[in-house]
């Protein structure tokens, strides 16, 4: 107990400076991994393009730079899908098991 005490001043700004890091770490991954983003550059270019702020080299440059981080995004986001889906499904998940399927009507009896 004493050494936490004594220990405050280093420790408690420290982990003040982890959070903080952390918190930009999320901020950049969320960033990173937005197709929103992405689809919002790829249509600031496109309108880039027609307006004539760059040329088509340009637009021939960047385009396939920002579709292919767009596919990986989505690569990524379907693994994790997968990966979390394998973890716990319940029985009502399989999509892929027989289904019996009764409608009851009140002209049956």
């Amino acid at each position: 107990m004493i050494f936490k005490l004594l220990g405050a001043p280093i420790t408690l700004p420290m982990a003040g400076l982890k959070f903080v890091f952390q918190q930009i770490a999320d901020l950049a991954d969320q960033e990173l991994n937005d197709e929103n983003a992405v689809r919002d550059q790829l249509l600031l270019l496109q309108v880039q393009l027609e307006d004539g702020d760059i040329d088509e080299d340009d637009f021939a440059e960047q385009e396939p730079e920002l579709l292919a981080r767009l596919r990986d995004i989505k690569a990524r986001k379907r693994a994790e899908m997968e990966e979390s889906a394998d973890e716990e499904l319940p029985p009502e998940a399989n999509v892929q098991a027989r289904r019996r399927v009764v409608v009851e009507t009140p002209f049956d009896e």
